[in-house]
């Protein structure tokens, strides 16, 4: 029953939008201001951590494993952050970062909901966490090489979010963008964001099949879960894209890939 006879449907599509606007941004702009103020400090103090390092008797991969690599790792999150949180703050007619649209479903709320906290808590402890973010490795080359292509994968998923610019915000229209590394795949930042969590698990799985096959196949399955999490993300983005106008579905048949260029 609705005794105010309120039908959200009976609301013209603009008030609609600019409610869900609002939430939105009531939602996810102190969430990435918080983000952007964590990331900023875990920057300075590793940075000052390896200045320090580099005055004392470290050999490089002590220096390294003590600092420099949550140094590089957090210059890439806050360039990464600052641009949604920029994105969510502000919203210009000069800037061309109007939204257009709010993904109204609750299917497309909860995808991307859950992939951030505190909400992401409940996922994991469903899935259990994914990949560690500086996976150790006793090869120096092993070790130096992955956590390099772990840092590399980071590259490219914040420069997807570099890409979108002013446009940058989860669940909304704002106009499509076509350039950077959305010229080859429609949905870069996810998959180089799994790619590097793929990376950063091989340990964890190395360890879990060391224990049992059971416990490895477990922790596969963990990864596996959160990939499919971020695979549904990108069809409830779809859908809704292609819901408002025929932009969406232009961009879609001259990038046909989802994920990977000339697979997915």
């Amino acid at each position: 029953s609705n005794p105010l006879g309120f039908r959200w449907s009976a609301l013209p599509r603009e008030e609609r939008v600019a409610v869900l606007a609002t939430m939105l941004k009531a939602l996810f702009g102190p969430l990435m201001s918080m983000a952007l103020l964590t990331a900023t400090m875990g920057l300075i103090g590793n940075g000052m951590a390896v200045l320090n390092d580099l005055s004392a008797s470290f050999t490089f991969r002590e220096t390294y494993d003590r600092h420099l690599h949550w140094f590089l790792f957090q210059c890439i999150v806050m360039a990464d952050v600052f641009v949604f949180t920029f994105g969510y703050l502000v919203e210009l007619p000069r800037l061309n970062n109007r939204i257009r649209s709010v993904d109204p479903t609750l299917l497309g709320w909860a995808a991307a909901l859950v992939c951030y906290a505190p909400f992401n808590i409940v996922v994991s402890v469903l899935l259990g966490s994914p990949g560690g973010e500086f996976p150790q490795f006793t090869s120096p080359w092993l070790h130096f090489g992955m956590n390099a292509a772990l840092l590399g994968l980071m590259v490219v998923y914040t420069w997807a979010s570099i890409a979108l610019g002013f446009k940058a915000s989860n669940l909304t229209h704002r106009g499509i963008v076509t350039h950077g590394p959305y010229r080859w795949v429609r949905h870069p930042a996810y998959v180089c964001k799994n790619m590097a969590w793929w990376i950063g698990s091989v340990p964890i799985v190395q360890a879990a099949f060391a224990v049992s096959t059971y416990a490895g196949i477990l922790a596969l399955g963990s990864m596996l879960g959160w990939a499919l999490l971020y695979v549904l993300r990108a069809i409830t983005e779809e859908d809704h894209l292609r819901s408002v106008d025929g932009e969406y579905a232009a961009y879609a048949a001259q990038v046909r890939y989802r994920f990977i260029p000339g697979l997915l």
